[in-house]
């Protein structure tokens, strides 16, 4: 089995890579029924006087799914804007310290957000929103299934050796 690598890393980075084109996918489909409503209800105001009235609930929806996923988008591909002077200012053993602690943090984060976002959702799970009569339950779920990508992410970064430490003057490629 020579050239195939093995381990937990791989198979991690791996469900990282799918989970994210996955997300990307959604994202994608969320942004062209996003357009193509506000379109309809632009149209439907100006042309037809006509209003759709739940169009604005649905729009507001979308958007909050994209955010979400799209925060886990960035996590992937390590494209979060990050200060980085202090690690880029120590010797390579004490950042890849530092980035270690870092990477232990958004860790913990992603965990509140799953647990917590979980919470979220059954709690609101009896709740309907007005004009579509969906269940809350919908767009509270991008909490916790953003920050299980999230979480998937990280681990997937934390096993590869976490992101590349960057000399002074270099820039990161995403």
């Amino acid at each position: 089995m020579t050239g195939q690598r093995r381990g937990i890393g791989p198979r991690m980075d791996a469900l990282s890579h799918g989970a994210n084109r996955l997300a990307e996918g959604v994202m994608g489909v969320c942004l062209a029924a996003m357009t193509l409503l506000v379109g309809a209800q632009i149209a439907g105001r100006f042309v037809f006087s006509y209003s759709i009235f739940w169009s604005d609930e649905l729009t507001r929806f979308l958007l909050i799914w994209i955010s979400f996923l799209g925060m886990s988008v960035g996590v992937r591909r390590g494209a979060h804007p990050g200060i980085d002077s202090l690690v880029r200012a120590l010797p390579p053993r004490p950042a890849r310290v530092l980035l270690a602690l870092a990477l232990l943090l958004c860790l913990l984060f992603f965990a509140i957000m799953v647990v917590y976002g979980g919470s979220l959702v059954l709690r609101t799970w009896p709740q309907r929103s007005v004009s579509l009569g969906l269940r809350m339950s919908i767009p509270y779920l991008a909490v916790p299934a953003s920050g299980l990508l999230m979480f998937v992410h990280a681990v997937a970064i934390g096993l590869r050796g976490g992101p590349p430490i960057l000399a002074a003057g270099e820039d990161r490629v995403a």
